[in-house]
């Protein structure tokens, strides 16, 4: 063992460093991890306070009973139960599925169309797909305004489908036109928006497939069926889910539009929660269906995930 002398100078020393170094350095470690979680503390505190404590708020909420005005008490299951027993919910519950089918579908397919026809590369695609993405940067409000104005009876629309022999169409007062409308109005606003993405996932496909795909003598269709769309699943399943998840939760849309009319024939799930919450002051009730609408998308979202995986293919 090495002794240290006053006449040996600290560096000769030949053996293990001291302890006080091993020390420094634990502590220097330290000091980084501390420093990593105080840079991630403001985000998780965010999340903590207005995303998942309101969200386990509201479990137990709905299982009592609340009018804001006095103390919750326990209920159990019997908002649940009054849900199922209410007709308007059902017809709600519906709505939503109709509409975030429709929308989700539709908002996929234009999207992947449209960076389709931007993928060309025909002259003026780019600045094309500028002014289509606008759509996004326009405030909800006003976007839900213009389409208002633009589907009135005697609006825009009409008066462009009637030289093709369209009669006068009740666009936002008849219950079998007022949810295409909403339909065709979120596939307008959102669906640039997953073009861009598809159109990102176009341009990193390999040449190489396709190269050989065209010495094969493969046409563009089965180059599309055959090669694009299996690299292009990871993307499909990434915008359904996100096409879904923001269809779910869309209320200034139908509210602002139609106002869940005529009768309930474009009332949603998130409307239905605002109404029953701050209308009738139920919250307990309202609480009950946010779990259900947060239920249902997790279970979507889980099933298209597995779905998407089990049909995606390596290429190497």
């Amino acid at each position: 063992m090495v002794e240290l002398t006053p006449s040996q100078p600290y560096g000769s020393l030949s053996g293990p460093p001291p302890i006080a170094r091993r020390f420094w350095q634990i502590h220097h470690r330290q000091r980084i991890r501390l420093w990593g979680f105080s840079f991630v503390l403001p985000t998780l505190l965010f999340f903590a306070v207005f995303k998942y404590g309101p969200m386990m708020w509201a479990i137990e909420l709905s299982f009592n009973s609340y009018d804001m005005v006095s103390a919750p008490h326990f209920v159990g299951l019997d908002n649940y139960r009054a849900l199922a027993a209410d007709p308007i919910f059902r017809e709600t519950l519906l709505n939503t599925f109709v509409y975030i089918a429709g929308s989700t579908i539709l908002t996929t397919v234009i999207g992947l169309l449209l960076a389709l026809a931007i993928n060309t590369g025909v002259p003026g695609a780019r600045h094309c797909m500028t002014a289509m993405f606008l759509t996004n940067l326009m405030p909800i409000i006003a976007v839900c305004l213009v389409w208002r104005f633009l589907l009135h009876p005697y609006g825009l629309v009409n008066q462009i489908l009637q030289p093709l022999g369209f009669g006068r169409i009740d666009w936002l007062t008849s219950s079998s036109t007022a949810m295409p409308a909403i339909i065709m109005v979120t596939v307008w606003r959102f669906a640039p928006y997953f073009m861009v993405i598809f159109l990102a996932a176009l341009l990193a496909l390999p040449e190489d497939y396709y190269e050989a795909a065209e010495l094969d003598g493969a046409g563009a269709m089965r180059r599309f069926v055959h090669i694009t769309l299996p690299l292009l699943m990871p993307t499909v399943c990434f915008v359904v889910v996100v096409s879904a998840l923001l269809c779910a939760r869309i209320f200034l849309m139908p509210y602002l539009i139609t106002g869940g009319g005529p009768g309930n024939a474009t009332r949603v799930l998130s409307m239905l929660i605002y109404e029953t919450g701050f209308s009738y002051l139920k919250m307990g009730q309202a609480a009950a269906i946010s779990v259900v609408l947060f239920t249902i998308m997790m279970i979507f979202t889980a099933l298209q995930i597995r779905l998407f995986s089990r049909s995606e293919q390596v290429y190497m």
